[in-house]
């Protein structure tokens, strides 16, 4: 029987500026029980019985996850280590959070299979086969900032505003811009900027938005901890036209930016407008990190209902990368987050240690291995993540044959932020700080107004204006 597929991405329909995934058919019936085993291909693709076999598990690390709303009740969930830090969007009339725990599977159905992909335990309501985590043991933080629609009035307008969940307070609208905890973005790059904060050692966020203000701030606060942020890129159904401004966080330098495969090893493909014309894949980034399974995947809910149904799309491959970098920092204690992925970047594929080659903007540097990278020891390399690019002169700033740029505002790869920007000092000799500074979250570089310039050219081929604003995506079902 054919099987409905629930699609977990950073793609979809376009309604005023957020946007909406399409859902499966309410129809659909409960899977089989073999019908659940194969839609574990992953864990065993990933080699998890053997990962665990030798200890990997993820124990002790902390892994932030910023979705729409959590539903920690399901089976597949049982006996995790998961802490809400509670909502980051609450109405400012009333001070009501947006709520980050719902059994409502429209509002936690795609935040709660993410987490499952990180800590789930394999066995679900009935007593089969459950969602699979790639870290069991670890310890996720969850940050909730709800659905479009209840941060969005009918005339566009903002009726959520930033809130800080754990700390039970709004954001101080009336900071001055050159105080280090001013925040100019939406509540995903909030609660991004503040699990860095928090303390958390690799942040995840399965979705894409518009929110060039908020995130490039976010990002320079992780960078400057050492604290990977890993992020989906666009699955192959979204509109084009309709999401030209939809390129954050993926698309910023240093960002760990995540794509998918399916079980025959090929890139996603689908039916919408972001495709490669020769080959109809999934066109992924210039910067693309890694890829990690992403197809017909078992998760914990459908579109209207909690149990075992089949799940697609790069949101899924995010937390699988992150679990990987977990994996490498509970075995190698001593090594930072940097230097594990210095470790990645050589073990992709299937065949151990090697020289990192980047294949293109659908490949990135190929498949994480977790399995590779626990056999290589990660603190022989530098303390530099390897996806940020420091000068123009990086051989990923240009095509092969072209010029290379005279700055990093044209930088292929991507113009910002930049070593001077990220690093008084313009060099990462300053990794470990995890507060802010002024420059950090007050600063408008120049590289913004080019990259937006140059992702919408690069993306549409054609100068496009789009409206600079704080411009909120979901993450998709379809």
């Amino acid at each position: 029987m054919a099987r409905s597929v629930v699609s977990m991405v950073a793609g979809g329909v376009l309604l005023g500026s957020f946007v909406f995934g399409s859902a499966v058919p309410a129809e659909a019936a409960p899977l089989a029980p073999d019908e659940r085993s194969s839609a574990l291909w992953y864990a065993d693709g990933l080699r998890f019985d053997e990962l665990q076999a030798r200890g990997a598990t993820g124990e002790g690390v902390k892994i932030a996850v910023i979705d729409a709303a959590l539903n920690p009740d399901v089976a597949e969930l049982a006996g995790a280590n998961i802490t809400v830090k509670g909502s980051y969007c609450a109405f400012p009339d009333t001070g009501t959070p947006v709520p980050a725990v719902s059994d409502d599977v429209a509002r936690a159905g795609h935040g709660t299979s993410v987490v499952a992909m990180l800590v789930g335990n394999g066995t679900s309501a009935d007593g089969g086969p459950g969602t699979r985590g790639i870290v069991p043991d670890a310890e996720v933080w969850f940050y909730s900032t709800g659905l479009p629609e209840e941060s969005a009035g009918d005339d566009g307008g903002v009726k959520c505003e930033n809130y800080d969940g754990a700390r039970g307070e709004f954001y101080d609208t009336d900071l001055p811009a050159s105080s280090p905890e001013y925040f100019l973005g939406g509540p995903e790059s909030y609660a991004a900027w503040n699990a860095v904060r928090d303390g958390a050692d690799i942040v995840v966020y399965s979705g894409i938005d518009g929110d060039i203000y908020g995130w490039t701030p976010a990002l320079v606060t992780a960078l400057r901890a050492g604290v990977p942020i890993v992020a989906g890129t666009p699955n192959p159904d979204g509109d084009m036209q309709s999401q030209l401004n939809l390129f954050f966080p993926f698309a910023l330098n240093g960002v760990v930016a995540v794509s998918g495969l399916d079980r025959e090893g090929s890139i996603l493909s689908g039916g919408g407008d972001r495709l490669d014309p020769l080959t109809g894949e999934a066109l992924g980034s210039k910067n693309l990190g890694f890829l990690s399974a992403g197809s017909e995947l078992l998760v914990p809910s459908g579109r209207d209902t909690w149990g075992p149904e089949l799940g697609y799309g790069t949101s899924l491959a995010t937390p699988l990368v992150a679990g990987v970098i977990a994996l490498g920092l509970e075995k190698f204690p001593e090594a930072t987050a940097n230097q594990v992925l210095q470790a990645m970047v050589r073990t992709t594929g299937p065949n151990g240690l090697h020289e990192p080659e980047w294949v293109d903007p659908k490949r990135g540097y190929g498949l994480a291995n977790p399995v590779s990278l626990l056999n290589v020891d990660p603190t022989q390399y530098r303390d530099e993540n390897p996806l940020f690019v420091a000068s123009p002169d990086d051989p990923r700033c240009s095509e092969p044959g072209e010029p290379t740029p005279e700055s990093m505002e044209t930088c292929l790869w991507a113009p910002g932020p930049t070593s001077e920007e990220v690093w008084l000092s313009g060099t990462s000799d300053e990794v470990g700080s995890r507060e802010p500074s002024s420059e950090a979250t007050a600063v408008w570089p120049v590289w913004v107004t080019v990259a937006i310039v140059l992702l919408v050219v690069g993306v549409a081929g054609t100068a496009i204006i789009v409206p600079i604003a704080v411009t909120r995506s979901r993450r998709l079902r379809g």
